[in-house]
């Protein structure tokens, strides 16, 4: 949180609630699954005063090594066996710890056979069936871990008091795919993993270098080769035009790119404090958590219509959005459209700053998770 943020803590009245958190990966280890789970926690401990986590750092580690079996057609945690015995360890934690409330992030697997007296509160950025038909690596599942996987997520949602997808994508495959009634579903943003609200921005001018910054482990997937394809083309029209690549290290050796591989998030602030747009065009993303870090900055970005990325970015507000089939000239095009208006350049800047004010952060996130447990609770 930034100074006032952390003023007004100091008058923020906890929940009275009890709530226990279960998360997909460690909560206590901040690399676990993006750092959702660590954010998750840091802001449910600021808003609760009895909060039980229930952590299964081991098990969630031999999972995560042994993830490879989805390309033999085996998906460990959606086998019933495990689920079940997941189930009978929270259980236990839960009947000690009495909450009003579980937290699901992302935990489908170790919930989804619990007994139903514990009302759940489940987030997560896209659920098991749309989730499998998105991502390459699952396509090797076959019919028997799809049904088992399917039937675990149905599982969850029966027991679910409140669904909080993070996306629009992700809801409508609740609602539609899992017949999960519509009031049990709010979209509900999770926010940029930092520690701090950075600065208000000052504002980039569209003289300086037209600098493009790409962040992901995954050059591919994440659209990697038709960034570097549109900064070619706008190389053209500027010669010096920068790209800026992070977090993964493709082979490339063209002037004006520079390849940083993984940095320290200090570093990558400072990056997306200098960069005129972020540019990361996915060709699969649940939603995309960068898209908001940059918008912490004030820094516009430059994305795909995939997912769950339309409910962060609006195109032409905070950034621009293309179709999954858009080319390399047509982004190009985009970016020259808003880089060559001052003004619209401008104006794109204050809205990104304005979406992670409003929308893209974590204590927005609390704030709708405390207001729905609180009437919940009451009624």
């Amino acid at each position: 949180m930034d100074s006032d943020s952390a003023k007004l803590d100091q008058y923020m009245v906890k929940s009275s609630l009890r709530v226990a958190l279960v998360a997909l990966g460690s909560p206590y280890v901040r690399r676990s699954w993006s750092g959702i789970p660590y954010f998750a926690l840091k802001e449910v401990e600021r808003r609760f005063e009895h909060v039980h986590v229930i952590d299964t750092p081991i098990v969630d580690e031999w999972l995560r090594r042994l993830s490879w079996l989805a390309r033999l057609g085996i998906l460990l945690s959606r086998e019933p066996l495990v689920s079940k015995l997941f189930g009978l360890y929270v259980a236990r934690q839960l009947d000690a710890a009495k909450p009003d409330f579980v937290i699901s992030i992302g935990a489908a697997h170790k919930l989804a056979y619990l007994r139903r007296s514990w009302p759940i509160v489940h987030v997560a950025d896209g659920f098991y069936r749309q989730i499998i038909d998105f991502y390459p690596k699952y396509q090797p599942l076959g019919k028997r871990a799809r049904r088992l996987g399917d039937r675990i997520q149905r599982a969850l949602f029966e027991r679910c008091a409140l669904v909080m997808p993070t996306s629009d994508w992700a809801a409508n495959c609740a609602i539609n795919d899992y017949s999960v009634a519509p009031e049990r579903v709010m979209v509900t943003p999770i926010g940029a993993n930092l520690d701090s609200f950075p600065a208000p921005p000052v504002l980039r001018a569209n003289t300086a270098p037209l600098k493009l910054l790409f962040a992901g482990y995954d050059w591919n997937r994440k659209g990697g080769q038709l960034v570097l394809e549109t900064f070619r083309l706008l190389r053209e029209r500027y010669d010096d035009a920068e790209l800026h690549i992070v977090g993964c290290n493709p082979a490339i050796t063209e002037r004006n790119v520079t390849v940083y591989g993984r940095l320290a998030k200090s570093a990558l602030e400072e990056l997306y404090r200098r960069a005129s747009f972020f540019f990361m065009p996915s060709r699969q993303e649940a939603f995309g958590l960068v898209y908001c870090e940059a918008a912490a900055f004030g820094l516009p970005s430059v994305a795909t219509q995939t997912g769950g990325v339309g409910t962060i970015i609006t195109d032409h507000s905070n950034g621009l959005l293309l179709p999954l089939e858009a080319t390399a000239e047509e982004y190009a095009a985009a970016i020259l459209d808003v880089w060559e208006d001052e003004l619209a350049y401008a104006k794109m800047q204050y809205a990104a700053r304005d979406a992670f004010v409003k929308r893209l952060n974590w204590a927005k996130w609390g704030d709708v998770l405390v207001e729905r447990l609180t009437s919940m609770h009451a009624s």
